[in-house]
């Protein structure tokens, strides 16, 4: 089992709550001596840049990244959603990121490209035009096909972190460490359905708190799984991670959108039951167990200059 270990967000979306004594900085620091530890080399981070407009200190988070021996590549500036935005927006919003990181973006051996949130738009027409700019600044499209939901531990490891609930921390870690192993092995195994073999899984970690509480122990798991840890490179020689899947307005990934072809469902994350126990650790009563996220991304597609019409995170 193939597997190229990818970062989205080493600067998290502005509203993202935090624990007290973690940052940027220190996730950044837990993930490079995970890597190491592991023999994980030059390893592709996907960073929108609005943060670097808002704390342009926040640029020493990716220079120490790169000059670790690690790559970046683009993920938009404000990582808005291709649904919620015109492609000329969204080809805007791809430049504007090149201003802040485009010299770091040039010393990776390959320019890749991420669509926020993986996804490829609702339309074939706007994705045409969002290909077409890609094409031509010489960027190749690198999805996510392997991934378990880690952003819905966000607020909920935040909320038990900061209460001082140790109990709940600690289960939120071991469901966070379960999902991760149990969705890289029910992925590869999807995968193998759709394909009849096998292909380098890309697999995603946000730069969360709770990832940088977890990393060491999930990689040490994949190890024992018999992953083998290959180059974003790598990945992409197999044609299935370079085709284009069909366009889509739900919140899934390339390889669900491949397997929906073929009538084949990959789950995202673990049981909607055990996801519940996640989502509403330490939640007021009353309180939605989305509004954290809903605002992250009403921040995202406003700050974008698009509209959310319609969402749903399942």
């Amino acid at each position: 089992m193939k597997i190229a270990i990818t970062v989205d967000e080493l600067l998290l979306w502005d509203g993202t709550p935090m624990p007290g004594g973690y940052s940027a900085s220190s996730v950044t620091d837990a993930l490079l001596g995970a890597f190491a530890d592991n023999g994980v080399n030059g390893v592709y981070g996907f960073a929108h840049t609005a943060p670097l407009e808002d704390d342009p200190s926040n640029r020493e988070v990716l220079d120490r990244w790169v000059d670790s021996g690690h790559h970046l590549g683009n993920h938009t500036h404000c990582h808005a959603c291709l649904n919620w935005v015109t492609g000329e927006q969204y080809v805007d919003d791809i430049k504007r990121s090149e201003d802040f990181v485009g010299d770091l973006i040039e010393k990776a051996p390959r320019k890749y490209f991420r669509y926020a949130m993986d996804m490829t738009g609702d339309s074939e027409e706007k994705r045409g035009r969002v290909e077409d700019h890609l094409s031509s600044a010489g960027y190749a499209n690198a999805p996510i096909t392997a991934w378990f939901g880690d952003f819905a531990w966000i607020a909920p490891y935040w909320r038990a972190v900061e209460g001082g609930d140790h109990d709940a921390a600690r289960m939120l870690r071991a469901s966070y460490i379960e999902a991760a192993v149990s969705r890289l092995k029910g992925t590869s195994e999807a995968q193998y359905r759709i394909l009849g073999t096998e292909a380098p899984l890309i697999w995603l970690i946000h730069g969360t708190s709770i990832a940088q509480d977890c990393i060491a122990e999930i990689l040490a798991r994949f190890r024992e799984a018999g992953a083998e840890f290959v180059g974003l490179d790598d990945a992409m020689s197999h044609p299935v991670n370079r085709v284009m899947t069909p366009v889509t307005p739900a919140f899934r990934n390339h390889l669900q959108r491949l397997a929906a072809t073929v009538g084949i469902d990959v789950p995202t994350t673990i049981s909607d039951e055990r996801m519940a126990s996640v989502l509403t650790t330490g939640l007021a009563d009353g309180e939605s167990p989305f509004a954290v996220y809903d605002d992250l991304i009403s921040r995202m597609s406003t700050r974008a200059g698009g509209t959310i019409a319609d969402w749903s995170w399942t």
